[in-house]
């Protein structure tokens, strides 16, 4: 089970809304954090009865968590992702992604990280449904690729300057992002 509340708050929910992010990006991410993305785990708990499987690993039935966070895919993805910042991820919760978005990132650097995160459950959505409706099956290593197209446009397009930090260039260029120095 998705391990939040139905209509729980979350203090950093207004941060997946910016000018830097497409609002259909953020949409799938606001449903998500909301419990209301049809996975087959919300569709059964709203009386749609049907044999639950992952149509991205095929081998667990389809619960949101273990879609975005359990799933095969899903990890490749996250471990790329702690790779960038240089560090292990580990999100049991929604909170989870927000204690690190919210860390002492430059302003930029925090636009790069929040478009990661969003974008990255994008990637698993969009695949999970062109799985299950195209028969289409994205690898996780094409996957990276549209992951850091998207993000780069936002990190490109915002006029946050970035601080001077080794690891804050490494993320930037991970990403294909020019580094914006501080005026």
């Amino acid at each position: 089970m998705f391990k939040q509340g139905i209509g729980q708050n979350f203090h950093w929910a207004k941060s997946i809304w910016s000018p830097e992010i497409p609002p259909s990006k953020s949409l799938v991410v606001w449903r998500l954090m909301h419990n209301k993305l049809p996975s087959d785990e919300n569709l059964l708990f709203r009386g749609c009865y049907f044999p639950s499987m992952c149509s991205v690993c095929k081998s667990c039935s389809e619960t949101t968590y273990h879609l975005f966070f359990e799933c095969a895919f899903a990890l490749n993805l996250w471990a790329w992702f702690g790779s960038i910042l240089n560090s292990s991820i580990q999100i049991n919760s929604m909170d989870d992604i927000g204690i690190i978005m919210n860390k002492n990132w430059s302003p930029q650097c925090k636009v790069v990280i929040k478009a990661c995160f969003i974008n990255i459950l994008n990637v698993i959505w969009f695949n999970r449904n062109q799985s299950r409706f195209q028969d289409k099956f994205l690898g996780w290593r094409p996957a990276i690729n549209l992951i850091i197209a998207k993000v780069s446009l936002s990190g490109n397009n915002t006029i946050k300057s970035s601080s001077i930090s080794m690891q804050e260039f490494s993320i930037l260029k991970a990403c294909n992002v020019s580094v914006k120095p501080p005026r």
